[in-house]
């Protein structure tokens, strides 16, 4: 609530990615990588970018008893399905995304592009 009492409501303040001045949504994106037969589970988000203001980032869970042998793989499996822009620029591979849900397992994305933040290149080009 700001000094005039309007409340302002933040929790999915920006679901929408914008690279390069495109405006991508994430949930697309997801859906495509659900078709890959390898993954899971998925969560696809903003990080800051420096040359597109942001870019896109994957988190993905591989289903029980298979193997992603590499993350070119997710990336070429998406560029047969989706335009070059909504290409993740980074994927990573986890096994759960518990530290980051809320106590009824949703997944809360600005806690993963914050994890994510701190992992990236100070310069992200």
């Amino acid at each position: 609530m700001d000094e005039e009492g309007y409340v302002y409501y933040r929790s999915r303040q920006k679901e929408m990615v914008i690279v390069g001045g495109i405006n991508v949504y994430p949930v697309e994106v997801e859906n495509f990588l659900l078709e890959h037969p390898n993954i899971a589970e998925a969560q696809v988000f903003g990080v800051p970018d420096k040359r597109y203001g942001e870019a896109l980032c994957a988190w993905i869970k591989q289903k029980a008893g298979t193997t992603i042998n590499d993350i070119n793989e997710v990336k070429e499996f998406l560029a047969s399905k989706v335009a070059f822009f909504k290409v993740p620029k980074y994927v990573k591979i986890i096994e759960t995304f518990a530290p980051f849900t809320t106590p009824t397992g949703k997944v809360q994305k600005f806690k993963l592009a914050e994890a994510m933040t701190k992992e990236l290149p100070t310069a992200s080009a």
